[in-house]
C-alpha cells in the first residue's frame, strides 16, 4: 500500500503551488478556473465559483486565515444579491442554453435557470461557513411547513436521481444555515428536516439502497444517493435505510467519467462504511478505494500542482456556460474534488491522521 501512497506525501505543498499560480495578481480574492485556457478574465466582474473551491482548498489544506484568505471571502460575498449569493455573468451565459434544453426535453422546472441561483449560493455559504463567515444579512426563503416541504419535494423530477438529489441537499443545508443564523430554533431545524427526510424515504429502494423512481443504472444511484447523503451530512442525520445494499451497488458501479463521478462513489462508500462500523465488504471497499486512488493520479498534472476534471482535459462549462477551451490541464474545479475525495480515501484507509486533510462538510 505504501508504494501507492507515495505521490500524496508531496500534495499539500504542490496543491498550495497550483493555488498561488491560480490567484490573480491584480484583483484581490479572485481565482482563474483553469491553469491557463480561461476563456475570460479578471477584467469583467465574475468567477464567484472559482474563488469558493479555492477556500474549500485552503481549508481542507489546512490553512488558516490570511489575507489572502480574506480577500477570498471578501470577493465571495460581494456577489450577494438579496437571498442569493451568485454570477450574474454566469447566471445570464448559461440562461439561453438551458432555455432551450428546457424546451427540447419539455422539462420547464427550470426554465429561467433559476436553480443555478439556489446551487451557487450554497456553494458559497458552505465555503464561508468553513472560515465562521456566514452573511447575518442574508434571509433564506425556504419551506416551513408540512405541506410546503413535501410539495417541494414532490414537485422534483425524481426519475432523474442526481438533479433532484441536489435540490433536497440544498434545502437541507439551507436549513442548518438558517439555524446557524439564528432563523429558526432548534426545534423548528429538527422539525423541518425530519419531515424532509421522512418524504424522501418514500421513494427508497432497499434492494439498490438509492432513493429515486423508474429504472436507474448504478452510476445514476450512486450519484443521486450522493446528493441525498450530502444533503443529510449537513444537518448531521445520516441515517441510510439499506447501507449494505448501497456499497453493493458501489462495488458494481464504474462511475469514473469525470471529478464528479469519480468524488461521488467514494463519498457514499465512505458514509454507507461508516455506518456499518467499517464491518461490510470492508476489505473489497479499501481496495476499491486504492484502485480509485490510481485513477484520480491520471488526472494529476504533478508540474502545475492540480488536478485536470476529465481524464485529458479541463472542464469546459460552469453551469452551462462554456468558460474554457478545455486543454490538458488542471482546474480549480477538477482539483477540489479530487482532492476531498483523496482527503476521503484516507478515512476510509484509516490514514486520516497520517495525512491530516481536514474535511469539509459539503
Amino acid at each position: 500500500m505504501k508504494q501507492e501512497l507515495n505521490w500524496l506525501y508531496e500534495l499539500k505543498d504542490e496543491v498550495k503551488d497550483f493555488l498561488s499560480h491560480q490567484k490573480s495578481s491584480v484583483k484581490k480574492g479572485y481565482y482563474h478556473y483553469s491553469y491557463s485556457g480561461d476563456i475570460y478574465d479578471e477584467s469583467i466582474d465574475w468567477n464567484v465559483g472559482s474563488s469558493v473551491f479555492a477556500l474549500k482548498l485552503y481549508y481542507l489544506l489546512g490553512m488558516e486565515k490570511n489575507q489572502y484568505i480574506i480577500n477570498t471571502i471578501d470577493y465571495i460575498k460581494s456577489f450577494q444579491s438579496g437571498d442569493k449569493i451568485y454570477d450574474h455573468f454566469i447566471f445570464k451565459k448559461g440562461l439561453i442554453r438551458n432555455f432551450l434544453g428546457s424546451l427540447k426535453n419539455k422539462n420547464f422546472t427550470n426554465l429561467l435557470n433559476h436553480q443555478y441561483k439556489s446551487a451557487e449560493t450554497r456553494q458559497s455559504l458552505s465555503a464561508l461557513m468553513l472560515y465562521g463567515e456566514l452573511p447575518n444579512s442574508l434571509k433564506l426563503d425556504i419551506p416551513t411547513s408540512k405541506e410546503e416541504i413535501e410539495k417541494y419535494l414532490t414537485l422534483l423530477n425524481w426519475s432523474e436521481p442526481w438533479g433532484a438529489g441536489s435540490h433536497f441537499s440544498h434545502l437541507m443545508f439551507f436549513y442548518r444555515v438558517a439555524k446557524e443564523t439564528g432563523q429558526i430554533s432548534l426545534k423548528q431545524f429538527d422539525t423541518y428536516t425530519n419531515i424532509a427526510i421522512e418524504r424522501i424515504n418514500k421513494i427508497y429502494h432497499t434492494d439498490t439502497g438509492g432513493w429515486y423512481k423508474g429504472d436507474q443504472t448504478n452510476r445514476y444511484i450512486v450519484n443521486g444517493a450522493m446528493k441525498i447523503l450530502t444533503g443529510l451530512i449537513a444537518v448531521d442525520k445520516v441515517d441510510i435505510p439499506a447501507p449494505e445494499a448501497l456499497i453493493d451497488t458501489c462495488l458494481k458501479a464504474t462511475n469514473d467519467l469525470d471529478a464528479c463521478d469519480n468524488f461521488n462513489i467514494i463519498l457514499v462508500l465512505n458514509y454507507t462504511s461508516k455506518q456499518l462500523g467499517r464491518n461490510y465488504r470492508q476489505k473489497e471497499i479499501e481496495n476499491f478505494a486504492l484502485n480509485r486512488l490510481q485513477k484520480y493520479k491520471a488526472h494529476y498534472k504533478k508540474e502545475q500542482g492540480g488536478f485536470s476534471f476529465f481524464l485529458n482535459g479541463s472542464n469546459t462549462r460552469y453551469y452551462g456556460a462554456k468558460i474554457t477551451k478545455g486543454l490538458n490541464e488542471a482546474d480549480i474545479h477538477g482539483t477540489v474534488l479530487f482532492m476531498w475525495g483523496i482527503s476521503i480515501i484516507t478515512q476510509i484507509l484509516g490514514l486520516e491522521n497520517e495525512f491530516d486533510f481536514r474535511e469539509f462538510l459539503t
